[in-house]
């Protein structure tokens, strides 16, 4: 058995716990010879680059290190995997119309050659790679087929998982956004009512315009903003101070010259407050008229759902935090054989929309890590039921655009990329559960029961 099942074994283990991967009865993946008409042209037998990049896998990233005459699978650097590394020599590199490189390689120690796809290469940054692709004899691997463009089913029980995206070891993570103040704030003079709704990634201003959040300056407060829609082209710079539990005094200034984001970049540099800006102070919503009793307030908590099995072994579980300091999606997974959860996939939300009656929530993805990766800036609809006849019980349903069983990212346009789109997906059928499985997870009723 060639040394190279060893690694693709272990994505498949892994696999086991891609929440949104469906039963792969397509052959859209396999690489078919057409004559050798790929349109590729040889460029030498050497890679343009070198580095380590590792695919993040939840918890255990596993590392490929590439050097101008090879490509080494590092799975001794895979924490838990007992293996040795897996390294190819480079014999031939072609390119085609796409710029999509084919590497031609041998295995070190087998018989084995290999045909590795690179695309997407920003040198230092990252890459993605399709490892899916071996053969007997070099000649088949030259002559094989370009894989398709689009990120593919990935087909477990074969060893295919189709792209993969890399990001360079060792690289500065990008600096995360986390503004002080986090939702509607409102401001009332002469009989005229203003408001601002804060996210991480984009601070609305009175339901007229988005606009984005491309930094936070944390000693002076101040945030610069961009124009979305009717105002993009334009930038902003707001500063917040004296900032409470429940207020805020907030400024804003706008710029929309030809030379606006020069402008806007530079007041924001300046350590003094904004320039002639006059503050206003900004109250939390539902904290200047007495107490308000939040919608779902009797549902707030954690919520598990029941565990997952894989031939009698516990496999992995999802977690719905509601109406905590945090609000999240979680799938939980041994991914290591260990017996210990540890998180997969990850969506951090803010919940932005309540239709109790309709029993729908609607919450801005602002982090999403994991297999949900790519999510971030998006709206996920999720629609809650039997939680008020029912103690510690409650029946959840993350609701998609077209049925899609799964909102991993190669999903693609499954949730609402504005706030209205999320509020016109309707709830999955009434009798549409969830089966206790991992490949389909949403649209479907999931049953759980609170920690």
């Amino acid at each position: 058995m060639m040394k190279v099942t060893k690694l693709l074994s272990a994505f498949a283990i892994m696999a086991l716990f891609a929440v949104g991967t469906t039963s792969c009865s397509s052959d859209d993946d396999v690489i078919r010879n057409e004559n050798n008409n790929n349109g590729q042209t040889e460029v030498g037998s050497e890679l343009p680059f070198e580095g380590t990049y590792a695919y993040a896998h939840a918890g255990n990233p596993i590392p490929f290190e590439f050097k101008k005459k090879s490509i080494a699978m590092q799975m001794s650097l895979m924490a838990g995997s007992g293996q040795e590394d897996d390294t190819y020599n480079i014999i031939k590199v072609y390119k085609n119309k796409e710029n999509v490189l084919k590497v031609v390689s041998k295995h070190v120690k087998e018989s084995e050659y290999k045909a590795f796809f690179l695309r997407n290469i920003k040198d230092g940054v990252s890459l993605d790679i399709n490892i899916d692709y071996s053969y007997a004899s070099e000649i088949e691997a030259i002559d094989a087929a370009f894989p398709p463009s689009g990120n593919g089913t990935p087909d477990h029980a074969n060893n295919k998982f189709s792209w993969l995206k890399l990001t360079k070891s060792g690289g500065e993570e990008p600096v995360k956004i986390n503004l002080p103040v986090q939702g509607k704030y409102i401001f009332t003079q002469q009989g005229h009512t203003y408001y601002y709704d804060f996210s991480n990634t984009v601070v609305n201003f009175n339901g007229a315009y988005d606009m984005k959040v491309l930094q936070h300056n944390t000693n002076t407060n101040k945030i610069l903003l961009e124009g979305t829609g009717d105002k993009a082209g334009s930038f902003f710079v707001a500063q917040l101070k004296d900032i409470t539990e429940n207020t805020v005094d907030v400024a804003r200034l706008t710029f929309g010259e030809a030379d606006a984001k020069t402008k806007a970049e530079a007041e924001f540099a300046l350590a003094s407050e904004l320039t002639g800006a006059r503050f206003s102070t900004y109250t939390k919503e539902g904290t200047d008229g007495g107490e308000t009793t939040p919608a779902f307030a009797e549902l707030d908590g954690t919520y598990l759902s029941a565990i997952i099995k894989v031939n009698g072994n516990d496999m992995g579980q999802y977690e719905f935090h509601i109406g905590e300091n945090g609000e999240a999606f979680i799938f939980m997974g041994d991914f290591r054989g260990t017996g210990t959860f540890t998180e997969g996939g990850k969506i951090e939300m803010k919940r932005v929309f309540t239709d109790e009656a309709k029993g729908q929530i609607i919450y801005e993805i602002l982090t999403a890590e994991g297999y949900y990766d790519g999510r971030a800036g998006q709206f996920l609809t999720l629609y809650v039921r039997d939680y008020k006849n029912q103690d510690n019980k409650a029946t959840f349903a993350i609701a998609t655009k077209h049925g899609e069983g799964s909102i991993a990212a190669s999903k693609g346009d499954a949730l609402g990329t504005t706030l209205e789109q999320a509020k016109n997906i309707a709830a999955p059928d009434a009798m549409k559960m969830w089966d206790g499985g991992m490949m389909v997870y949403s649209h479907v009723w999931i049953p759980t029961t609170k920690k």
